[in-house]
């Protein structure tokens, strides 16, 4: 079926049934219709192109009026003979005030010879001869109207009427054309702006996810990673480097995966659930999350929205702030059992000694004079270390060298050393920076350290001590296995090891409590005074033991740099 163009639809006078002049007539506009020009010069051609057919009786006059359908008037867009008070008398005109308008308003062609009541305010009546006024209108919605003024000697016909008419019909392609060019730009200038407040606003939101100072990460319904954050990378650094297109099961495992895509309830306080990981490197990570489904516009959910944040320095601060609370008010219990027994015991030792000195003809009651004796001395003892604990001494911290403290600690310990057939190991420079601790108390803390290491190897074993030098520069590297650090601060690292029987990770995770003890003698008091010994020099003690593999007790003092 062969479409029908614009300019071809039916009219009084059909293009089939005009002169054969006036068919070159409307393939001249057609082509002029056809070029690459602007529409208001397309048209501008076209009337001077009519005016210059001196067949037909033209009065070298003519114009194009668009419609304002809002104001009801007729704006002038092209004109060719029109002086300055034509233009005045005719652009703006309301309809039915003019020929055109009349034409426009009645939706017909007009032709006239009478003159306009519009016009004779302005121009002579002898000077007008008659005009053609016909309607430019596109699918049934008037657009304008073409006029076109006659000379005297012009014959009104039906063929010429037809004429303009197609010629009409062609000039309202052209309009339209040029109103959906105008469309057409105004679509892609909202496009364009929509597209650049699309990007504004992707820019503020991803600047406002980046600015947070905790993870995000959004999923789709499979677990991959679509769109995370600096923070997040951070977090999950240690076990890939890039995080978005990952599916969380791949570098988490499937139940972690999982815990991070069900939603919680919306009253869920932030970071409330937790999940702990073991990092490649055996680093021990606690994550605490919340999570909320995404959802598109249609409410479906398409994703999930996770929060996170890295909760394992703020786990250790918690946990050491639980044991120094508990630390504190055992010592004041410690102390106030100390304080009240010490005083018996007193006595009961002086009433023994003098049971003693007058026993000495009957064996019995000296053998029992001195049992006794010996037990107070060793709750003297027991008392000693109670107020060792409760009341520690109040260190005298200055520069001090470490090996010189080991090395006034092995005489006091190399007697059990060979006894137990034990080898010692000491790796310490003597270009080391010296440390900032009491050195008596630093003293007792080794001592301790090397009585506890005798004990868990018994025989035939070794201990191994080794130092170096921490500069500030990499302490963050150490900050997140051993929060305690202070990143401002140079450290002398000390790793002191041994290869007895070890430690499962239940029993080291208590080794630094008061009164605990696997031992079937001692209070159990040792380590927790090492652990508050240090604590007061401004040290952190951390230990790492396996089942059957030994021990290591890690110590940073602060260096005199």
């Amino acid at each position: 079926m062969v479409q029908t163009r614009q300019w071809e639809k039916p009219m009084q006078n059909s293009p089939a049934t005009l002169e054969p002049s006036f068919k070159s007539i409307l393939i001249e506009v057609l082509k002029t219709a056809l070029e690459q020009y602007p529409p208001k010069t397309k048209i501008g051609r076209i009337l001077d192109y009519l005016l210059s057919l001196r067949n037909l009786e033209l009065a070298d006059k003519a114009a194009l009026f668009l419609i304002d359908h809002g104001s009801q008037t007729l704006d002038l867009l092209v004109s060719r003979g029109f002086s300055d008070s034509d233009k005045t008398a005719c652009n703006g005109t309301r309809f039915g005030l003019c020929h055109c308008g009349q034409a426009v308003k009645n939706g017909k062609s007009k032709f006239s010879r009478t003159q306009p009541p519009l016009l004779s305010l302005h121009i002579k009546a002898a000077l007008f001869t008659g005009n053609y006024c016909v309607p430019i209108v596109k699918d049934g919605q008037p657009l304008g109207v073409l006029t076109i003024y006659v000379n005297g000697n012009h014959s009104h016909s039906a063929e010429t009427e037809g004429l303009f008419e197609a010629i009409g019909n062609i000039i309202a392609v052209i309009i339209e054309s040029q109103q959906m060019d105008q469309q057409l730009i105004q679509l892609v200038n909202d496009l364009r702006g929509s597209i650049i407040n699309l990007r504004e606003e992707k820019k503020f939101s991803e600047s406002i996810i980046q600015g947070l100072n905790h993870g995000l990460i959004v999923v789709d319904l499979e677990g991959r990673i679509r769109k995370c954050n600096s923070v997040a990378q951070s977090i999950f650094k240690p076990f890939t480097t890039q995080l978005d297109g990952q599916f969380l099961a791949d570098f988490l495992g499937d139940s972690a995966a999982k815990q991070l895509l069900t939603t919680s309830p919306s009253n869920t306080n932030q970071f409330e659930r937790e999940l702990t990981f073991i990092t490649p490197t055996r680093e021990k990570k606690i994550i605490g999350f919340s999570n909320v489904p995404q959802e598109d516009a249609r409410g479906r959910k398409v994703g999930v929205i996770i929060s996170l944040s890295d909760i394992s320095e703020l786990k250790y601060v918690r946990r050491e702030m639980e044991k120094m609370n508990r630390l504190s008010t055992i010592a004041e219990i410690a102390s106030a059992v100390a304080h009240e027994v010490r005083n018996p015991l007193a006595g009961i030792k002086i009433m023994a000694q003098s049971i003693e000195e007058e026993a000495k003809d009957n064996s019995e009651q000296l053998e029992c004079s001195q049992r006794i004796i010996r037990q107070v001395d060793r709750l003297n003892e027991l008392l000693s270390d109670f107020f060792s604990y409760a009341r520690p001494a109040e260190p005298n911290k200055r520069p001090t060298s470490l090996g010189a403290i080991v090395a006034e600690t092995k005489p006091l310990i190399h007697n059990r050393l060979i006894k137990s057939h034990i080898d010692l190991f000491v790796d310490i420079s003597n270009e080391l920076p010296k440390i900032i601790a009491d050195p008596h108390q630093v003293q007792q803390v080794f001592l301790n350290l090397f009585l506890n290491a005798i004990d868990a190897i018994k025989e035939q074993g070794q201990i191994e001590i080794s130092a170096r030098f921490l500069t500030k520069s990499k302490v963050h590297y150490f900050k997140k296995r051993y929060p305690a650090l202070l990143e401002g601060n140079n450290y002398v690292v000390v790793h002191f090891t041994d290869n007895g029987t070890g430690m499962p990770p239940e029993v080291a995770e208590q080794v630094f409590e008061p009164f605990f003890t696997t031992k079937t003698s001692g209070a159990g008091l040792g380590l927790s005074i090492v652990y508050r010994t240090l604590k007061e020099n401004d040290a952190a003690i951390v230990l790492e033991s396996k089942k059957g593999k030994g021990t290591t007790f890690i110590i940073f003092f602060r260096a005199d740099v």
